[in-house]
């Protein structure tokens, strides 16, 4: 009987779930990826995108008109995705209180410091959170500067 069941059961379970609706809504390569339709949009090969994936974030120019305008087309498109703002309550009340930590632990450092215990303070977050920062800031500094160069 287990196995007259496993016999029919199966294929017939596989051939109704099979016809279910939800499989005709997936589509492989639906999904938006900015940085394919830029290089598809443009018409770079494999190098001149490589060559784009590492001169926009440094700020670099081009010479070639049609890698000026793709680099000033990416440039923009991470400003604009680095620039959004949550646009849900909750999203707002994350970032407020991501703010409200990130105070906090300023002043605890600050104080800490101050009174003469630097051994309180985890060095090493510090470290890490400061090179965060320096990387946010050049990052967004290199896309604009692309901007500028090759508008």
């Amino acid at each position: 009987m287990i196995i007259g069941l496993l016999v029919l059961g199966l294929p017939l379970l596989a051939w109704w779930v099979g016809g279910r609706r939800v499989w005709s809504r997936l589509r492989p390569g639906a999904e938006h990826d900015p940085w394919r339709e830029a290089v598809r949009a443009h018409g770079l090969t494999g190098a001149e995108a490589a060559l784009l994936a590492r001169g926009v974030p440094r700020g670099r120019r081009f010479d070639d008109p049609r890698l000026r305008r793709a680099a000033v087309d990416w440039a923009q498109l991470l400003l604009e995705q680095g620039a959004r703002r949550p646009r849900t309550r909750r999203g707002r009340v994350l970032v407020a209180l991501g703010c409200l930590w990130a105070a906090g632990v300023l002043g605890f450092l600050l104080v800490r410091v101050l009174m003469g215990h630097p051994e309180d303070v985890n060095w090493v977050s510090v470290a890490v959170f400061s090179l965060l920062a320096v990387y946010v800031v050049r990052r967004r500094r290199g896309l604009r500067r692309t901007v500028a160069l090759n508008q």
